[in-house]
């Protein structure tokens, strides 16, 4: 990646900030910390977690992974992604002093049109290419994804000038823009980049080729109806029932056919080193997972029972964010060469980071089963303060890991 390598660098950093912040909103729930306004923080968090670590992260990957060099190395592209870092951490600082108000939005305004004016440019450049038709369908369709869920954000903010508040219309923003984020954006970027890199390795095996064409295409078509397995909270009409279930039904056959893509290019993930390996089996998991989980909403028991759980919630999205596409994109660095996997310290720093978010996950789920079993114990957020603190130090490892990295690449250089 040459001279981009600054973008990962400050992408890492980002990272950082997003465990140094949640470590923050779990001390906040277990000590006072009467100055740091909790709602405040949270918004900072979210936003900044977004856009300072994964969009950033998947953005830089895309050019240079999907593009040749002629177009990855348009000065145009280092604009798109310095707007994109400086206006997170913008809204990491306007969110967290003054949480929605005008300052704020302005920054998360520069974010979305940043993200739409790529989203032209890069969709215009990558129709130019000779990239295979499946990261390309992918990639496209991720980017309009991200401008799709812009719509959430832009109705939460006509609630709060409008000061209107709608409780089911505010949720029902929320879900929209997370799921085109965390199932649109998140999920089919990933998979883009890295059905990439294995059809290069496999480009004659039309077995491989053949799953992986029908896993994208359930995956992107699953897109909108999924949308509404959302919705199911407030107990809509019977159309929306009706495109939930064909949501659900789309979502299995992405399992599906997700597993038996996984089977054919295994050989691939084995020849991975055993680090890289570990973070690749929880990422494509809990991709599995999650997917799996999501039919279940149109069960009203169960989904009932998971929209009124904040701790089922809050894993559900740790789960997408954390486990999958966050130790996708460090398995990606690691491959690549931009964490050297070679060193002890580096495969400490993955393992630590990996582990807590695993024992993250777990306390998570039972926290939620508890809840909805018997009275909650005070225990749990005592647990998820310690995971919060071991999530900043495996993220700061990380940092660490990377700057050993560029140094030895220097040195090496000389």
């Amino acid at each position: 990646m040459g001279k981009h390598n600054k973008w990962v660098d400050i992408s890492i950093l980002g990272l950082c900030m997003v465990g140094f912040t949640g470590m923050i909103m779990r001390s906040k729930i277990v000590f006072a910390l009467p100055l740091i306004n909790y709602n405040h923080l949270i918004e900072a968090h979210s936003h900044f977690t977004f856009g300072g670590w994964v969009t950033l992260a998947l953005m830089t990957l895309m050019v240079h992974e999907l593009l040749p060099p002629a177009l990855s190395k348009k000065t145009i592209y280092q604009w798109f992604l310095g707007i994109i870092a400086f206006s997170s951490w913008g809204m990491l600082v306007a969110y967290f002093l003054n949480g929605y108000a005008s300052f704020s939005i302005i920054w998360s305004f520069i974010f979305i049109l940043t993200g739409f004016v790529f989203s032209i440019v890069f969709i215009s450049d990558l129709l130019k290419t000779n990239l295979g038709k499946v990261p390309k369908l992918l990639a496209i369709v991720s980017l309009i994804c991200l401008v799709l869920s812009s719509s959430g954000t832009f109705y939460i903010a006509y609630i709060y000038f409008a000061k209107s508040f709608d409780a089911i219309l505010y949720r029902d923003a929320l879900f929209t823009y997370l799921h085109f984020q965390y199932n649109g954006f998140f999920s089919l970027a990933i998979f883009s980049i890295l059905f990439n890199q294995i059809l290069k390795n496999v480009e004659r095996n039309r077995r491989v080729q053949k799953n992986i064409d029908r896993f994208s295409i359930w995956l992107c078509v699953s897109i909108l109806p999924s949308l509404f397995l959302t919705y199911l909270w407030q107990n809509p009409n019977n159309w929306f029932r009706a495109l939930a279930i064909l949501g659900s039904v789309l979502l299995l056959m992405v399992c599906a056919w997700f597993i038996m893509a996984a089977k054919s290019f295994q050989r691939i993930f084995f020849e991975e080193r055993p680090v890289t390996r570990f973070l690749i089996l929880i990422s494509m998991g809990s991709f599995l997972l999650k997917t799996f989980l999501q039919c279940f909403t149109i069960f009203p028991l169960i989904g009932n029972a998971i929209f009124g759980n904040r701790p089922i919630i809050m894993g559900f999205l740790h789960l997408v964010f954390l486990a999958f596409t966050s130790l996708f994109l460090l398995a990606y660095f690691s491959k690549n060469g931009l964490l050297d996997e070679t060193k002890r310290f580096t495969r400490i720093a993955l393992m630590v980071f990996a582990i807590a978010i695993l024992l993250n996950e777990i306390t998570l789920i039972s926290q939620g089963l508890t809840t909805m079993l018997m009275p909650g114990s005070n225990l749990f957020p005592w647990a998820l303060w310690v995971i919060g603190i071991c999530l900043f130090s495996g993220a700061v490892l990380v940092a660490a890991s990377r700057f050993m990295t560029n140094k030895n690449n220097r040195l090496l250089i000389r």
